[in-house]
């Protein structure tokens, strides 16, 4: 992911671009899928999936480090000011690998750098979506987890450091059900789909579903009343070309899912302001080395 300049104030500075994971479409509104280290503890069930506290800030992460497995639902809440990512992953290489990798591919000086790094990445785990949140804005993210392990990647949207990871152990078996989503929010070849044409709820769980057939994310983000989809196409036409923008529509942090690898879904619950949104994937095209809004992947959308 990318940090964005939000006035012709700011500069555009390096974001981590990472992973993803999920349900196909043809489950939508019926699908499901969540994650977390140990100062938690779950909500009562009352028929719906356990809920598990977890605080993510700069260099750290508090969470469970045991769930049981079945649907679990986990609250995420950041400090940190400028936000922070918590992708769920199950990896295919050492953890530690993996972050290296991670730290290489953000930190890639060229884009055949940044792709190749990406490629790398992407071939090393498993995206089960997460949360991505602000101060003062939590998620509840929803996940169906089979036993086995799993790490939580922290990051900072506005660092390029290496990322903090936790690792969550799944064992057992848990019991209630996924909260039900309102919308849909679909990753196609083409772009997003979204259930309410250009409309979702701003309140209220997203089933985000990933068909695009390549690693994927889908995060808010505000731009000022009044944006047009055209102001938004000349915004990403700069970023993409390396000139600076004519205006700068976005006025807040993302919100939203981190990445899902292709034919996963993940649920995410989110509290945020009606308005105009930006719903976007910043992840790393493994063709282009640029972020995939920046190659189109993005939709302008009212919350109300």
């Amino acid at each position: 992911m990318t940090s964005l300049p939000l006035s012709t104030d700011t500069g555009l500075s390096r974001r981590r671009m990472l992973l993803g994971a999920g349900l196909t479409a043809g489950a939508l509104l019926g699908a499901l899928p969540g994650a977390s280290r140990a100062a938690a503890a779950p909500a009562a069930r009352s028929g719906k999936a356990s809920v598990y506290d977890v605080v993510v800030a700069a260099g750290s992460v508090t969470a469970p480090a045991k769930v049981p497995a079945g649907p679990v639902s986990f609250r995420v809440s950041t400090p940190t000011e400028g936000g922070m990512g918590l992708p769920l992953v199950q990896l295919r290489v050492p953890i530690d690998k993996y972050l290296d990798d991670l730290t290489t591919m953000t930190n890639a000086p060229t884009p055949d750098e940044a792709a190749a790094a990406a490629a790398v990445v992407e071939s090393e785990a498993v995206n089960l979506g997460g949360a991505a949140v602000q101060p003062g804005i939590d998620a509840v993210f929803t996940q169906i987890l089979w036993p086995g392990t799993y790490y939580f990647i922290a990051y900072d949207f506005d660092s390029s450091e290496r990322p903090v990871a936790h690792r969550l152990t799944v064992e057992g078996v848990g019991r209630g059900e996924p909260p039900v989503p309102v919308d849909v929010i679909r990753h196609t070849p083409s772009g997003f789909w979204v259930s309410g044409g250009g409309q979702l709820h701003a309140n209220g769980t997203h089933l985000c579903v990933n068909d695009s057939g390549v690693l994927n994310e889908a995060v808010l983000l505000p731009v000022r009343p009044g944006t047009t989809a055209a102001e938004v196409d000349a915004f990403f036409a700069a970023l993409r070309d390396g000139t600076p923008p004519p205006s700068y529509p976005i006025i807040g942090g993302a919100a939203g899912s981190p990445p899902l690898s292709p034919g996963r879904s993940a649920r995410v619950g989110l509290p945020l302001r009606p308005g105009g949104y930006v719903l976007s994937s910043w992840i790393t095209s493994t063709t282009t080395g640029r972020p995939r809004a920046f190659d189109g992947f993005y939709k302008l959308v009212t919350l109300a």
